[in-house]
């Protein structure tokens, strides 16, 4: 019969069990952590330079000395967490079904939960004309002027004569008349509340060109010249409204300016009209018409607020009718609504 094993081998064997215990909790978790926690980190990439290794991208002001303000850091790998994967795979067979049926020949979506980060695209890349899209960074532009120049809010403009060479298609009855006085904030909420173009041209005369240019290259972004007629995706657009959340550019006073006054979007046939009545939302439409074709771009972005948290999402539609594109945008912005708040 063998001996029993003394006190001192007793001991190394617990020790050698406890050790490969040990090993196999450390592995599992490695395993836990990187199937569970599958978004990569932000990294030090260069300013508007996007980290191959790890699909970030970081946008920096500049224009300093010695230092560099991070103005947005974005993980441009969609989100792999299971309520988001499905909701894709939702818009994707929508969207596919929309086209198919002629509704829209392109739509693309861009979705983010401004709480903790995850988002997700569908034919995000695709480029479209901003058009009116592009009254947000003019309203950055103007409330990053008056973080200086205290008082320009209240500056009266005098509205001397139309000079807008582009027919809106969607009109609003509250467009500024001539031979009236505006200050700059009245502009402000008539060029975004009800897509004014005349309030714009007056706005973008008291910036100019070198300080709208400003604000488009400080937020890392490229607006071509007349050769290119589709230039923006719903990625690239999306960054205007995350910054303005983030207060990163403007200060948190301005920026929260800014957002107030998308939040009075005159404009019920996208976006909001997939949310409850009464849902705040701060955002921006777009539309664009053609006198040598058919072809019509509708667009809506903005912010939603829930009282699960605010999400983001960006709409831009290419079809033949504005009506028929409003309604696919409202049908993806009550998908979104859905899937988000009862997730949350």
């Amino acid at each position: 019969m063998a001996k029993p094993p003394g006190k001192q081998t007793e001991n190394k064997s617990k020790t050698l069990l406890l050790g490969i215990a040990l090993a196999g909790i450390f592995a599992m978790g490695l395993l836990i952590g990187k199937y569970a926690f599958n978004e990569p980190q932000p990294v030090n990439s260069a300013a508007s330079d996007q980290d191959d290794d790890n699909g970030v991208t970081e946008t920096r002001e500049g224009g300093y000395k010695y230092i560099n303000p991070l103005l947005e850091c974005d993980n441009y790998r969609s989100s792999k967490r299971a309520p988001v994967v499905l909701l894709e795979a939702d818009l994707r067979n929508y969207i596919n079904q929309t086209i198919s049926a002629g509704k829209a020949s392109i739509v693309s979506v861009y979705f983010r939960d401004l709480n903790n980060g995850p988002w997700i695209g569908v034919n995000e890349l695709e480029n479209y004309s901003p058009a009116s899209l592009l009254k947000v960074p003019i309203m950055m532009a103007v409330l990053k002027m008056a973080e200086s120049q205290p008082g320009l809010l209240k500056k009266k403009i005098l509205y001397k004569q139309p000079v807008d060479e582009f027919s809106q298609n969607i009109l609003d009855t509250g467009m500024i008349v001539t031979g009236h006085y505006y200050t700059v904030e009245d502009l402000l909420y008539r060029m975004i509340k009800n897509s004014d173009n005349e309030a714009k041209n007056l706005l973008y005369e008291l910036i100019g060109d070198n300080m709208f240019g400003k604000v488009i290259k400080d937020l890392g972004l490229i607006i071509p010249g007349v050769v290119a007629e589709n230039y923006m995706s719903v990625r690239d657009y999306s960054s205007f409204f995350r910054i303005l959340y983030n207060a990163t550019y403007l200060n948190k006073e301005m920026s929260e300016k800014g957002l107030e006054i998308l939040s009075n979007t005159n404009f019920h046939d996208g976006i909001v009209a997939g949310v409850p009545p009464g849902t705040i939302i701060s955002h921006k439409f777009g539309e664009r018409g053609y006198t040598d074709s058919d072809i019509k771009q509708l667009h809506d972005c903005g912010i939603i607020y829930t009282g699960s948290g605010p999400y983001l999402l960006c709409v831009m539609t290419r079809g033949t009718d504005f009506k028929q594109q409003g309604v696919i945008i409202a049908d993806i912005s009550s998908m979104i609504w859905k899937s988000f708040t009862s997730a949350k």
